[in-house]
């Protein structure tokens, strides 16, 4: 799907109404990261002209997508991408044709996007949706406990994979046992798992969801399920504990897109991407959902952190 979008704002601000042109590679459709980018462009004062590609998690989409902008290079002056999936694959097909702005990449450095956090490179410069395992699960620890902590995320996503990876290193530093669940979107794996896990319960005492879009885009079925096995659970991205999940720790979508929109200012301004960090979440709150927590009996009435949200 294309979509060409224009967006004029009348407002008289330092960019003077500059136009841009923006090629937004996406993987499971706009979210708020997307709008916290437009406007934070509009507010600059640009008049952004984004044409819209929606790789709708499909990777033979994705490919003829960036062959397409890589063929055309001079027709844009940016390619925005979502996530590492694509932001990977961008890096490598689009390269240094078109400066990229990547969004909502857990582990740019790991992924092989940016040279570093600090440095991202020549061509390169975006947001990292970053919450360390250890500042996750030491907040997430204030209120529940467990000994076996069950794992599911999309061994297809580089992000879940370096998530992985941290998560077991930080349960043998802190003596919990990591159960995985792999859960690619093929077969109905991922349904097989939650109904393994809804016919025998104590294979974990809680579940930690990785950070990936394809967990995310199965919101509502997580959330249910796990509700319905009354499994304590974790995640970091607002809309799987919207959707049931019970707990975590979690960022702004749209406030991190204003973030990466200050980054094409800066750059626009002559600075280069080499000088400019790669943006992170401002301010993470601890997300509750009350009718879970309810249900799982969970009493929210001690030690709740002032930055604590109760969300239904």
């Amino acid at each position: 799907m294309l979509i060409i979008l224009v967006i004029i704002y009348g407002g008289s601000v330092s960019a003077a109404n500059q136009e841009l042109r923006i090629a937004m590679v996406l993987w499971r459709g706009e979210t708020e990261a997307e709008a916290g980018f437009k406007e934070g462009l509009q507010e600059l004062g640009y008049q952004p002209t984004f044409e819209i590609h929606d790789a709708a998690q499909d990777l033979a989409k994705l490919g003829a997508i960036l062959h397409i902008i890589s063929n055309n290079p001079t027709a844009y002056d940016y390619i925005y991408t979502f996530g590492t999936t694509v932001s990977r694959r961008a890096s490598v097909v689009i390269g240094t044709k078109v400066p990229q702005i990547f969004n909502i990449v857990t582990d740019p450095v790991g992924a092989g996007i940016v040279d570093s956090l600090d440095s991202p490179g020549p061509t390169v410069g975006g947001g990292s949706d970053k919450i360390g395992i250890s500042q996750q699960l030491d907040e997430v620890g204030r209120l529940i406990s467990f000994k076996k902590l069950g794992l599911f995320f999309n061994p297809r996503e580089k992000n879940s994979l370096i998530v992985r990876e941290e998560l077991h290193r930080y349960g043998r530093e802190r003596g919990f046992e990591v159960i995985d669940f792999r859960s690619p979107p093929a077969n109905q794996i991922l349904v097989q798992n939650l109904t393994m896990l809804g016919d025998n319960p104590a294979l974990v005492d809680a579940v930690y969801l990785a950070p990936d879009s394809y967990l995310s885009s199965e919101a509502p079925l997580i959330g249910a399920q796990l509700r319905k096995a009354k499994i304590m659970s974790i995640a970091q991205i607002r809309s799987l504990i919207e959707h049931g999940v019970l707990i975590g720790v979690a960022g702004d979508y749209y406030e991190l897109g204003k973030s990466v929109a200050a980054i094409v200012d800066r750059h626009q301004n002559g600075t280069n991407f080499e000088q400019i960090p790669v943006a992170h979440f401002k301010n993470l709150r601890l997300l509750i959902n009350q009718t879970t927590a309810e249900l799982l009996g969970l009493k929210l009435d001690r030690s709740l952190s002032v930055n604590a949200e109760l969300v239904e």
